[in-house]
């Protein structure tokens, strides 16, 4: 065989077919045709001088000289991959600095803090500081750097500077303490009746000035007049609330079907579904850091919440 020097392109073609058996899976796997394939393969033997694959009805088979040419190729892909791979580490460990992240309570408790340490692992150099709260962060005035949000950019607000994106929706159901009088309550009556049930119960709920929330929203008219055991403007204060057997609350499914100490009140399987934005100013786009934490924020989210 000559010693020539390869040509990559050719190379990534002869290894598809030798690891397919054919041109059309090589094909398929390259996204191309196969008359591509077989035209690379041959200027490749043709380079070679030498034949690399018996052509069979059955497929494509090595030859002497095409197994010995794979052994010297993957050698050369595994190194190859190696030196992407540490250039990607030391990629991720020049990114440094302090990121600012704003989003929800219930969002940072039960799904973005647990899974920090990963992220650190990744970016050990990199700091985030978490600002929670239902007021949004300003982006604008960069109260914060990177927002998680359960409602879009208001055009009032400046949208037309900042990159929103759809990324991901919590879906939210009735629950109550396992066991407790109020989901029997509502389990007892006739299937027909189960929803007209819902009012006598009773519920914790969210204080009187955040009345344009869907959660608040779908609870008062779930409930109508009947009064909340307690109201409070903090979700995990209300799933605690649930929990501990106040009464029911809607809360969302990501966090509460994991919790054996909560159970689903009537048949529905979702009562109500809320989009999550992820949003940051335009003049970030190009951060590093704010696109680290954006890109692993974005894959839990999808992970854990599925896609929509």
């Amino acid at each position: 065989m000559k010693d020539l020097t390869f040509d990559w392109n050719d190379l990534k073609f002869f290894l598809a077919v030798a690891r397919q058996g054919g041109l059309s899976g090589a094909a398929t796997m390259l996204g191309t045709s196969a008359s591509t394939v077989s035209r690379h393969v041959a200027a490749l033997e043709r380079r070679l001088g030498s034949n690399l694959f018996m052509r069979q009805q059955t497929g494509y088979l090595l030859t002497d000289d095409g197994s010995e040419l794979l052994k010297r190729v993957e050698q050369v892909e595994q190194a190859m991959m190696a030196a992407e791979r540490n250039a990607d580490l030391a990629s991720q460990r020049e990114v440094s600095g302090q990121v600012r992240f704003a989003t929800t309570e219930m969002l940072a408790l039960h799904l973005i803090i647990p899974h920090l340490p990963e992220f650190r692992s990744r970016y050990p150099n990199l700091r985030i500081e978490i600002n929670i709260g239902l007021t949004r962060a300003n982006l604008s005035r960069r109260e914060a750097d990177l927002a998680l949000r359960m409602v879009e950019p208001n055009p009032d607000e400046d949208a037309g500077d900042y990159i929103a994106s759809r990324v991901a929706q919590i879906d939210f159901a009735l629950y109550c303490a396992a066991g407790s009088a109020e989901r029997s309550a509502v389990e007892q009556a006739p299937g027909a009746e189960r929803r007209d049930a819902i009012p006598a119960i009773e519920h914790v709920s969210w204080g009187d000035n955040l009345p344009g929330m869907p959660t608040a929203r779908w609870l008062r008219e779930a409930f109508g007049e009947k009064t909340a055991v307690l109201n409070s403007n903090s979700l995990n204060a209300q799933y605690v609330a649930v929990r501990s057997g106040i009464g029911a609350g809607l809360l969302p499914c990501f966090v509460a079907d994991k919790d054996s100490g909560l159970q689903r009140i009537g048949s529905e399987r979702v009562l109500l579904s809320q989009d999550l934005w992820v949003v940051y100013h335009r003049d970030l786009k190009a951060s590093r850091r704010v696109i680290a934490l954006r890109d692993f924020v974005v894959g839990l989210l999808r992970t854990h919440l599925g896609s929509f």
